[in-house]
């Protein structure tokens, strides 16, 4: 498409116009597949986090890592689920979860941090997520999959 600029204030305003909208539409294009990257993870975090709440932990976790490196490295793993079978214990029943934050920092990486609402103490959970952005490095779950998993009650750092 070749634009033209005419001399005069018509056609310069329309030649603006053009470019602007053409941005714009470009614009908003990213943002609506940065918002179903969100929403796609979204989903998977508020599945796990449903699935911890309801006591279904290794399972939980099976799910979330799967096509994760972090999957295989099993003693970590057991750790983990073992730390999050306690939460219960510890702070009281789950009585639900938000996310608070959600980024994705260039195509391939997105931070996400979520506030798990317990009785007595709620608790930050934070999820990392990358795709390879080699085309023919697809896996499962539209190729995103967890690179980073921890929670901690250092509820100050959800702010940052």
């Amino acid at each position: 498409m070749r634009l033209h600029c005419v001399v005069g204030g018509m056609g310069v305003v329309v030649l603006a116009f053009a470019v602007a909208n053409a941005r714009t539409s470009a614009a908003q294009d990213m943002n609506q597949e940065k918002d179903a990257v969100l929403t796609l993870l979204d989903g998977r975090v508020s599945q796990f986090l449903d699935s911890v709440s309801a006591g279904q932990t290794q399972t939980a976790f099976k799910e979330l890592l799967a096509d994760s490196q972090l999957a295989k490295q099993a003693d970590a793993v057991k750790e983990l689920v073992a730390r999050t079978n306690d939460l219960e214990i510890k702070y009281g029943r789950c009585q639900g979860f938000e996310q608070v934050f959600a980024k994705r920092i260039g195509n391939d990486l997105v931070l996400m941090r979520y506030l798990y609402k317990c009785e007595n103490l709620p608790v930050a959970w934070y999820f990392t997520f990358y795709r390879t952005p080699t085309p023919g490095a697809l896996t499962k779950n539209g190729a995103w999959r967890v690179v980073a998993l921890r929670f901690d009650t250092k509820l100050e750092a959800l702010a940052q």
